[in-house]
């Protein structure tokens, strides 16, 4: 009877492994749900055009410059006069220009004491046969001055960049590179002419003297387009050519607008850059810049011309490609990748990618158990 049941309970064992071993086969040959594997399965890729790493909204800002300028330079400023006959009155206290030949005739004439910012007209009935009388047309009259100017420049420039060689050489693929080769841009200067003489002088004859200055001071405005070529690169510092020309014009109260006309300007200057990260540069820029104005009306023409030579300091600022990580990642001192996505960890004013040593890099934190810990 033992042995019996022994048997029975051995015959139940069987049976029920042979029961469970049935059902994990039979889950084991079930089709599976593709859905739930995809669900429970950790990094799947996407597909191809779905992985956008990079923003392209933020690759075509970030091919945009904001550059801020401040100067400081002076100029030399020129008054040739043509067509006219200069008169000084035998007094000497009167100096005035008329119509080149009207001097030879009876008056009254057309006389203008101011031509340097109006065509101021004088009342000379008579010229005293002892005034002192310099035709133009046999003698060269220059008035000259000189003075110090403030520009101050806020440009927006689009970069256009090198095309990689190595990738293009190696793959074929026609792809761009970091390093900047052109800049194109358009921006907006205002400044003022401070003149350091209260006179205009001239050389030509020391009878005549010199002519007064009506204001030392004229606030000018001007737009222009400028065009910059990358000459040379080495390491984080760029020497380039810079060429920009535009119109101007002066305060309507320093200038009669009426009677003014003024000529297109050209500047050309050399541009010193240093990259501090990739979206923030500092930069000196000596420059050379040509105006000119003319005051005109039926009866004559003074041109004046203004030579000015700068040296500004410069910022540019570049929208970044990749945004900031703020989960948490600020001690990351490379550009990475997080879920997905590219960040930087670093404000545009740093290097996103430091070398080793590099100022401003953050320093790892020591932790001490007890002891000292290098």
């Amino acid at each position: 009877m033992q042995i019996l049941k022994h048997g029975r309970l051995l015959f139940l064992l069987v049976l029920l492994s042979s029961l469970a071993s049935a059902e994990v086969n039979a889950q084991f040959w079930k089709k599976k749900n593709k859905s739930d594997v995809q669900a429970f399965t950790p990094g799947e890729a996407k597909e191809k055009e779905e992985v956008k790493m990079v923003s392209p909204m933020r690759e075509m800002l970030n091919k945009f410059n904001l550059q801020l300028e401040k100067g400081s330079g002076f100029f030399l400023y020129e008054n040739e006069l043509t067509d006219v006959s200069v008169v000084r009155n035998p007094r000497g206290d009167q100096l005035y220009i008329v119509p080149i030949g009207q001097e030879s005739t009876s008056g009254p004439y057309h006389a203008y004491s101011n031509w340097f910012n109006d065509l101021t007209p004088t009342s000379i009935y008579r010229i005293d046969d002892d005034s002192q009388i310099v035709r133009t047309d046999t003698s060269s009259v220059i008035y000259k001055n000189s003075g110090t100017v403030n520009p101050f420049t806020l440009r927006l420039s689009f970069s256009l960049n090198k095309v990689d060689k190595l990738r293009l050489k190696t793959t074929g693929e026609r792809v761009m590179s970091d390093k900047e080769f052109l800049r194109v841009g358009v921006g907006i200067s205002s400044g003022t002419l401070k003149f350091t003489n209260m006179v205009n002088y001239q050389e030509v004859d020391d009878r005549l003297g010199y002519f007064n200055v009506p204001q030392t001071k004229i606030s000018t405005t001007k737009l222009f387009a400028s065009l910059t070529y990358n000459a040379y690169t080495f390491m984080d510092f760029s020497f380039m050519i810079d060429a920009g020309g535009g119109f101007w014009k002066t305060k309507a109260s320093d200038l009669n607008q009426d009677l003014v006309t003024y000529d297109p300007f050209f500047n050309v200057g050399v541009i010193m850059e240093k990259q501090v990260s990739k979206y923030f540069k500092l930069y000196l820029r000596p420059s050379f810049e040509m105006r000119k104005y003319s005051l005109s009306d039926e009866f004559i023409t003074t041109a004046h011309s203004l030579s000015l030579f700068t040296i500004d300091i410069g910022a540019l600022i570049k929208y970044p490609t990749y945004p900031r990580n703020r989960h948490g990642a600020n001690r990351v001192q490379m550009e990475h990748v997080f879920n997905g996505r590219i960040y930087r960890g670093r404000s545009i004013f740093q290097p996103q990618n430091p070398r080793a040593g590099q100022f401003g890099q953050n320093k790892k934190k020591k932790v001490k158990y007890g002891g000292r810990n290098d």
